[in-house]
């Protein structure tokens, strides 16, 4: 078999946890990787293949959204990968239905034969799709998630009931005590600039104020001076690499009860299980440990602070019942903007009062906001229902078949790739001095341009099976999402999680909406524009001008 080989591997936070009390490590990074390997050098159709890995560690098994899943999967839809080959189904995945829809629809539809060794599954023989066994493997591993992640929980809460820390990483002004991880101690450097935060809120200074002075000195925020202490962190609540002191991070120090000496644990929980969206827990059903680990400042000196923050007013941005919390940001620094209540609320940057690098401050009214995201809106759903009519309209005249669709290609990828390989062979004439240079221009300007217009088929056929469901119906996101939307009144907090995904407010006043789902409304209009009938062309240059 020619092509490209993937070999998946998992390990999920759940595995590391069960091997600290014991358990083999069977799923170990290694030992899968060793099995992989071991396996597709065995296998004939596979050991000339190139190999390529996407791991993921630490993530769970009912997550698809795991970054080397998705760039997997992309790469499997962009026709760059034929083969899939995982330690055991549940590697793969532990949601039932997600993952029988990839065995059974997904995998067959791209063309990928997919293989999971240690259960014997090979989908390049039919059977093993829709076998009992198969479906029955995959509903118990999605069972085994559910308890272990219940389990898992449960030991965890014990853990913390004891006074064991367990995050991955030890709070701003500490670090973990190397001779027990599941204990704090004091980071003396960092420390300091904790109780001297604590210090000027008590002397009457607001957390902007201190932001402000923090960054005039050049004191490292958190992320940066525990980047510059070597931690292996990558998440980080920030956007930008050029991290500076914000309200919002002196907000969080002083509300943090750990620099007390307690362990806090269970203020969040996930709403569904294996996915990364945390709801908050009421305080009652915190888990509260006193005297774990030596304080930063002492009680008397929190509870000062957390006086001195409910006598100015300035506590945390109450921005919890608004649609719009988060993503409104400024078109200059970008970061989120404030939301100002009152008779006419508005949103202002204040970045300004805490980098003197910043000049921003952008100020616009809310109404103007909600108004341009309102029409915008009733812009988008419109595009989506227009388009969904011209595709009805195409499928009426073309009636494609999604096995020729699938055949054909097929068919292209192996000519752009044949000719890509032309392409190096000529070179490599030249080089040998078996043509001329003009020879040699020549014949590669004509397989250039003949790769170039297979790409370009191909990301149309592509297209054209994204858009078109298994009934041969219209299957897009961009569709789906915005084509309900066509009489809205008003923006609400499920119209704005589903399809907007940011506000910039831009000097002078202009607004930028930017929506989710950009690529399925490519891959859509592709598709018709790869197939368009007499009269259909100006309609889709109107719609593609109304597009951000």
């Amino acid at each position: 078999m020619s092509g490209i080989t993937a070999k998946y591997i998992r390990l999920s936070a759940e595995d590391n946890d069960l091997g600290e009390s014991g358990k083999t490590e069977s799923n170990s990074i290694t030992n899968q990787r060793n099995l992989l390997d071991a396996f597709i050098s065995r296998t004939s159709e596979l050991a000339d293949s190139n190999v390529i890995e996407f791991c993921d560690d630490g993530w769970s098994g009912k997550n698809f959204e795991r970054p080397g899943f998705q760039e997997m999967i992309a790469k499997a839809r962009a026709g760059k990968i034929q083969c899939i080959v995982v330690k055991d189904l549940s590697r793969f995945g532990r949601d039932y239905l997600t993952v029988g829809n990839y065995i059974s629809s997904v995998f067959p539809f791209l063309g990928v034969r997919f293989i999971a060794v240690n259960d014997g599954f090979d989908s390049i023989r039919p059977a093993d799709i829709d076998s009992l066994e198969t479906s029955f493997r995959a509903l118990i591993y999605d069972f085994y998630s559910r308890d272990l992640s219940r389990k898992i929980r449960s030991i965890k809460r014990f853990r913390a009931q004891q006074g064991d820390f367990l995050s991955s990483f030890a709070p701003y002004g500490y670090i973990k005590d190397p001779a027990h991880k599941k204990r704090l101690i004091i980071d003396p450097e960092a420390a300091e600039i904790v109780r001297r935060i604590f210090r000027l809120t008590a002397d009457g200074q607001k957390k902007e104020e201190i932001a402000r002075q923090l960054n005039r000195e050049g004191v490292p925020t958190p992320m940066l001076y525990k980047r510059a202490a070597g931690c292996t962190r990558t998440k980080w609540n920030n956007l930008f690499d050029e991290n500076f002191w914000t309200g919002s991070l002196i907000y969080g120090i002083l509300r943090d009860e750990r620099y007390v000496g307690r362990i806090v644990y269970g203020k969040h929980t996930r709403d569904r299980i294996g996915h990364a969206h945390v709801v908050r827990v009421d305080r009652e059903d915190w888990i509260i440990v006193d005297d774990t680990h030596e304080g930063i400042v002492t009680q008397e000196e929190f509870d000062c602070v957390q006086a001195a923050i409910r006598a100015s007013g300035h506590g945390a941005v109450k921005n919890h019942n608004h649609p719009l919390q988060k993503k409104i940001r400024c078109g200059i620094c970008g970061y989120a903007m404030s939301r100002v209540q009152g008779s006419a609320p508005y949103f202002v940057c204040r970045t300004s009062r805490m980098n003197a690098a910043y000049t921003c401050r952008c100020r616009t009214p809310e109404a103007d906001i909600l108004e341009t995201v309102t029409e915008g809106l009733r812009v988008q759903a419109s595009i989506a229902v227009e388009l969904s009519r011209l595709w009805e309209e195409q499928r009426q005249g073309r009636k494609k078949d999604i096995a020729t669709a699938r055949k054909n290609l097929a068919g292209l990828r192996e000519k752009h790739q044949r000719l890509s390989q032309q392409v190096s062979g000529l070179y490599e004439s030249f080089v040998m001095g078996e043509v001329s240079k003009a020879e040699y221009l020549a014949a590669k300007a004509a397989a250039v341009r003949q790769r170039d217009d297979a790409a370009a088929q191909i990301s149309e056929m592509e297209a054209v099976l994204d858009n078109m469901g298994a009934d041969g119906s219209l299957r897009n996101g961009f569709v789906s999402a915005f084509g309900k939307f066509l009489e809205v009144e008003e923006i609400t907090d499920e119209i704005a999680a589903d399809v907007l995904k940011e506000v910039r407010i831009h000097p002078g006043g202009r607004i930028e909406t930017v929506w989710n789902y950009r690529d399925e409304l490519k891959r859509l209009i592709l598709d018709l524009q790869g197939d368009h009938q007499d009269g259909e062309q100006e309609s889709l240059d109107l719609l593609q001008g109304c597009l951000p």
